[in-house]
């Protein structure tokens, strides 16, 4: 069994394993996203309803961020704009330690922010470039994989310099992101799609949604209502999953004080990114066979249960427990919402279609923090979780109606 897990990441282009090794280098410096609720609340000293104004904007710019971002890797050559992106939201962030005691490191945080998230629907792109349907589950999955060992690292180690060495945060972030940065810029190849490639998605008529066009963007993906209800959908997943840094802070904050609860989020977020590495091996090797749109249903029954029973619990032990069932959740979402996205993609569009995932990942986090700020001003965080878990279920069973109209029509 384990050998079929590990063999089905060999054979892989090579371009995906550069992308896998720079991705899970930077996640280990993801430091400030997961404690940012907290840096908010304690150091600059915003009220809950301030903050969730602050993510509203932030999540805001992230839609803006996967627009742009999609446009110019779709115009220009991939690598060099996401390097520029990155360099640029490198320097911001780590101007920002020089200003950690300050509320001037807000536009720091913001941009920096809005810039790292203007490189991922660039990357998504690249790898999708480089892929065929048969590979790419296998090489998303993959990545992701890598990203979250990276994440397993990171946050924890954010939550223990968080009380006393707070600037080393934005430093730590900023060092690390170039490090990975430098082996894309010297182990990745300038990625064009070629001639070649596009004669073979021509001649394949169950690639046929992968045609280049000339027709704008708009044209093209009114011609794909699927992908419109997906994007709607997906938004209360983004939405749900928008509570771990924002509602989830404010719960382990409520119930142990903020010394324990900035260490216990990291440790949430450590376990969140070891289940995603132990996870998505098995969920790949086991539900590749299925349809990425009957995964995606499947990963809204995680999230409904996961999310749904934090509303019965306080005990720690039970809450990092629940981490492992909403992470399954979590992989199974992402190992396939960018697999649909991209086998419906045409060639000549695909940073700009792998953007929508971006974009509705910024409406859900973006009305996550805003409208569960206005909930909570009227009812207790354990009756939020329980709403968070109907709306998951919601999104699940509509999932499942989605893929048997897909499939049918």
């Amino acid at each position: 069994m384990f050998s079929n897990l590990i063999g089905q990441y060999k054979g892989l282009p090579k371009q995906v394993y550069v992308v896998l090794v720079a991705r899970t280098i930077a996640a280990m410096g993801s430091f400030v996203f997961p404690v940012a609720t907290m840096f908010l609340s304690s150091r600059l000293h915003f009220s809950d309803q301030v903050i969730s104004y602050y993510l509203l904007a932030l999540s805001l710019s992230y839609m803006v961020a996967a627009v742009v971002g999609g446009k110019l890797a779709d115009r220009f050559n991939r690598k060099r704009v996401y390097c520029i992106v990155v360099i640029a939201a490198d320097i911001l962030l780590f101007t920002g330690g020089f200003l950690c005691n300050s509320i001037a490191i807000i536009p720091f945080m913001f941009m920096g922010t809005l810039f790292m998230n203007m490189a991922n629907p660039i990357m998504a792109a690249m790898l999708t470039d480089v892929t065929t349907p048969e590979t790419r589950q296998e090489s998303m999955s993959l990545c992701y994989l890598g990203f979250n060992l990276g994440l397993a690292v990171g946050p924890l180690i954010a939550g223990f310099l968080f009380e006393n060495h707070t600037a080393w945060i934005f430093w730590g972030q900023g060092i690390i992101n170039f490090s990975a940065l430098l082996i894309i810029i010297f182990g990745l190849k300038d990625v064009e799609i070629t001639k070649e490639q596009l004669d073979a998605i021509s001649s394949d008529e169950s690639r046929k949604e992968e045609m280049a066009s000339d027709e704008s963007f708009m044209t093209e993906l009114l011609k794909r209502p699927v992908i419109i209800i997906f994007a709607a959908i997906i938004t209360i997943y983004a939405f749900s999953y928008s509570q771990i840094s924002y509602m989830m802070a404010l719960h382990l904050e409520d119930l142990f004080g903020i010394g324990l609860g900035s260490k216990y989020i990291g440790v949430i977020w450590s376990i969140n990114g070891i289940c995603v590495f132990a996870i998505t091996p098995l969920a790949v090797y086991f539900f590749k066979r299925f349809d990425s749109l009957f995964n995606v249903a499947i990963a809204g029954l995680g999230y409904a249960i996961g999310f749904g029973l934090y509303a019965f619990t306080n005990n720690i032990i039970c809450i990092w427990l629940l981490v492992i069932v909403w992470s399954a959740g979590e992989v199974m979402s992402s190992a396939n919402a960018g697999v649909f996205i991209a086998n419906n993609s045409p060639a000549s569009h695909r940073a700009r279609f792998q953007s929508i995932y971006d974009i509705v990942q910024g409406l859900g986090r973006a009305s996550g923090p805003l409208l569960m700020g206005m909930f909570l001003t009227g009812h207790t965080i354990p009756q939020a979780w329980f709403l968070v878990g109907c709306l998951c279920l919601f999104a699940s069973i509509s999932f499942f109606i989605l893929n048997i109209f897909n499939n049918k029509f």
